[in-house]
């Protein structure tokens, strides 16, 4: 038990809101749309697995802290998991994220598909965790 929650569905969370950017980065929704705004092509992009290791470290410590925060405000139904995610998101995410943007110059498009992303991440793990 982690926060309360099964390790299992903190895994399952972590898997799903991982899994949903080989989808959402795909082909098939905004890769060719996240490559133009970051300058780079597909001979261009390699998948280094330190990058990967990283990338789902830190989405297991994300999760676990969403975890915690389903337990704490008692977020027990789909629907308030769901929203608790969309709060965390605004509240954490969608903020500091918008701080980075606006110094580094980037544009509106990269911060509302990478942050679009995390929008969507948040809120299926809620939705997971309140199960």
């Amino acid at each position: 038990m982690l926060f309360g929650t099964s390790i299992w569905w903190v895994l399952l969370a972590v898997i799903v809101y991982f899994g949903m950017g080989a989808i959402w980065y795909s082909p098939v929704m905004f890769m060719k749309m996240w490559q133009a705004e970051i300058k780079k092509k597909s001979a261009d992009m390699n998948m280094a697995a330190s990058a990967m290791v990283t990338t789902f470290l830190a989405m297991l410590v994300l999760v676990c802290i969403e975890a915690y925060f389903v337990q704490a405000t008692g977020s027990n139904t789909l629907l308030r998991g769901a929203y608790l995610g969309l709060k965390l998101w605004i509240g954490f995410v969608a903020t500091t994220a918008l701080v980075n943007n606006v110094f580094q110059g980037s544009s509106k498009k990269l911060y509302a598909i990478d942050q679009g992303y995390h929008l969507v991440g948040l809120v299926l793990a809620g939705l997971i965790l309140a199960h």
